[in-house]
């Protein structure tokens, strides 16, 4: 199930746009990782951290984005964006407290997947709107 950027997830925000197919790309190189038999906690460890930096800088600067293009969205996505964060950081915890699991791989993937299509489909692709 790999996922494929589509324009349809534009923002109408280059840098924006830039930012959510890096995360696409996370989530593919974890597909490919997956497909490769080349999961291993190396490379989880690696995964979670350096995406859990580039999240929060990513949501800070859409959610800067956001209020000054006046988008109707705006709270609704600083509030996904909680979420969102409170999610990984449960991943991060159980893979601290567990170590690898093909449950946690797969949940993880299935969290990433859904929140890529899900959050940007659904809210982020709303500044396409607000945009001067």
């Amino acid at each position: 199930m790999t996922i494929v950027w589509k324009d349809e997830w534009c923002t109408g925000e280059d840098d924006v746009d830039k930012q959510h197919r890096v995360l696409f790309q996370y989530l593919a190189d974890l597909e490919a990782h997956m497909s490769a038999g080349d999961v291993n906690e190396r490379y989880v460890k690696n995964l979670l951290t350096n995406l859990g930096i580039f999240t929060r800088s990513h949501f800070c600067y859409e959610e800067i984005c956001m209020r000054t293009h006046r988008c109707s969205v705006a709270s609704q996505n600083k509030e996904q964006h909680i979420k969102l964060l409170a999610a990984y950081t449960q991943y991060v915890k159980r893979f601290e407290a567990e170590g690898l699991s093909e449950d946690l791989i797969q949940k993880l993937h299935d969290f990433l997947y859904s929140w890529l299509v899900n959050h940007i489909l659904k809210i982020d692709t709303k500044l396409r709107e607000c945009m001067d």
